[in-house]
């Protein structure tokens, strides 16, 4: 669990001047390996190091041996490479960065002075998550879970925020309960009211839930709306195939999408 981090003094003013309220949370980047400044530098060593092994074994593998054998030592330095570039270790701006949640909005100092800052109330949150896993005879394995968020401002300015910071298991709940405690009333007023309300590709209203292919499906009708497998789920009673399916991505501010049909189903 993180604990609030004194931000930087431009991203205190900004938060000040928003209103932000009482610094909760601060989520620093991921590291590979946890150590000290001074060390950093022996860490690049070593890595671009054990890299030039790799693809000098694999050139020697593909000439006197088998282009197959060799290509696998050098795959596997093509993606350690990727992976040193995109490291905090590696690039000391990445390691920079802070995510900021304040009581009433969210801070990313991306470093060098960028900023971007939203309250909860006006924050439009689109998420990701991605399983890889290891298919072998049969039996899927999760080896691998990545995810990225994409929080956008009322100017239309965005920024994305992915597991490269520590913990996205707590800092993405952390967000979404937020957005929800700050709007989903509203939202579930303006549907009261009678009004439309659109959520990526769902409507809803007093009717029912809409998609632009499916047309509209009763509250009455619907048996359940549920998350599974990355995809967003609206069932009909009698029915045993989904009515209708939306990627999770496409389902802007899912947690008040997901509150306020709970309570209009059923």
């Amino acid at each position: 669990m993180s604990v609030p981090a004194s931000p930087s003094p431009e991203a205190a003013q900004l938060a000040s001047r928003r209103g932000f309220g009482r610094l909760e949370h601060t989520f620093l980047p991921s590291k590979e390996v946890n150590m000290q400044e001074k060390y950093r530098g022996l860490f690049i060593a070593a890595s671009l190091t054990g890299i030039v092994g790799l693809s000098a074994g694999g050139i020697l593998l593909w000439v006197y041996a088998s282009w197959w054998v060799g290509m696998y030592p050098l795959l596997f330095a093509a993606l350690s490479i990727g992976a040193l570039f995109n490291s905090p270790n590696f690039r000391k701006k990445l390691g920079s960065q802070r995510l900021h949640l304040f009581e009433r909005g969210l801070l990313v100092d991306m470093g060098a002075g960028k900023l971007f800052a939203v309250r909860w109330e006006q924050a439009v949150h689109f998420q990701e998550t991605v399983q890889e896993v290891i298919a072998y005879k049969g039996t899927k394995t999760p080896y691998n879970t990545t995810h990225t968020s994409t929080l956008v401002a009322p100017n239309g300015t965005s920024v994305q925020i992915s597991s490269r910071f520590a913990d996205f298991g707590t800092w993405l709940p952390l967000i979404s309960e937020a957005i929800a405690r700050a709007q989903a009333q509203k939202v579930w007023e303006a549907v009261r009211e009678g009004q439309k309300v659109s959520h990526g590709p769902f409507g809803m209203d007093t009717t029912g839930i809409s998609t632009e292919r499916e047309g509209v499906l009763p509250w009455s009708a619907v048996a359940t709306i549920d998350v599974r497998g990355g995809f967003v789920a609206v069932r009909q009673y009698g029915q045993p195939k989904a009515w209708a399916l939306a990627k999770v991505e496409t389902v802007p501010n899912l947690l008040v999408f997901l509150t306020v049909t709970s309570n209009l189903y059923g």
